[in-house]
């Protein structure tokens, strides 16, 4: 039998039968009494049956409109049902984001721009993905993240780069170190040190493998590891010293390193947001981006 009625004549039936009443029926909808008895003259005709009884006095149900209206109401709660997972998707997915962004900015940056964010975005649950470039990269290209913070990316087809940034290499020491006094250092004057490094995986590894070929002389590696902050507590337990990113330190994180501009040759990334190609941010991803590209500017 082919469905030929609509959900305003359910909910007519469904009134009248709660409050026997066409009037008090009509007042609960906020319709009409003759716009009521339409819906419910329809939906009679629709199911070829008589549902209610009408009286001067009250209204009932007959035994059809008995037995429908368990049906008219389970159809009625299931739809408002679906339409309330519906909202709370739509509210979960405008209140919740996620960024991707290399180590150093997530260390370093980050919490003092979420903390900024959280004054104005209430409620707003926000997902960090703090990993190698590649790995951010690929987060944004597959819609894993809104959109990223990195130092690749310019060649690729899928992405708009938008760079922010051109953050210089240093050198991390203790400050016990024979150069920590410096004001700046040489490739050349890291011969014989033993260098903590990153690994190959890493971005940053080719960066500073292209430097190391172009000086006669120079350190040799002696610890690896996958990541920055792990390069950084390795020199801070004394093991060695580190190129790294200059914003990988931060602000009195590490109190007994410092970092000391590194130039023969001068080693630079340009680190930009990514977003993929043609998209466009949620507005609090949206305002994420501009406070996060604020702070950048502002170093």
């Amino acid at each position: 039998m082919r469905i030929n009625f609509e959900i305003g004549e359910l909910q007519a039936f469904i009134a009248v039968a709660e409050k026997s009443s066409f009037k008090a029926a009509a007042e609960s909808l906020f319709i009409s009494q003759p716009a009521l008895s339409r819906r419910i003259e329809k939906l009679e005709a629709s199911l070829q049956i008589r549902l209610l009884e009408r009286t001067t006095r009250r209204v009932s149900l007959t035994d059809e409109g008995r037995q429908f209206l368990g049906h008219a109401e389970a159809v009625i709660e299931e739809l408002e049902m679906a339409m309330q997972g519906m909202a709370e998707r739509t509210v979960l997915r405008r209140e919740s984001l996620t960024i991707a962004c290399v180590p150093s900015v997530a260390n370093y940056l980050l919490p003092t721009v979420l903390k900024e964010f959280a004054s104005t975005h209430l409620g707003v649950r926000v997902k960090v993905i703090d990993e190698s470039a590649r790995d951010v990269l690929d987060c944004v290209v597959a819609g894993q993240a809104d959109f990223g913070v990195n130092f690749i990316g310019t060649q690729e087809a899928d992405i708009d780069f938008k760079a922010i940034y051109t953050e210089h290499y240093v050198l991390m020491a203790r400050k016990d170190h024979r150069l920590a006094g410096e004001k700046t250092v040489v490739w050349e004057d890291l011969a014989g040190e033993k260098l903590v490094s990153v690994s190959q995986s890493s971005g940053n590894r080719m960066l500073i493998d292209n430097a190391l070929a172009k000086v006669a002389r120079r350190p040799s590696i002696q610890y690896e590891i996958n990541h920055v902050t792990g390069a950084i507590s390795m020199v801070a337990a004394g093991l060695g010293v580190a190129v790294l990113p200059g914003l990988a330190l931060g602000d009195n994180v590490y109190p007994n390193l410092v970092s000391i501009p590194l130039t023969d040759p001068d080693i630079t990334r340009t680190l930009g947001l990514i977003t993929r190609k043609g998209g466009r941010l949620q507005p609090a991803a949206q305002a994420l981006s501009e406070l996060l590209e604020q702070a950048v500017r502002a170093l």
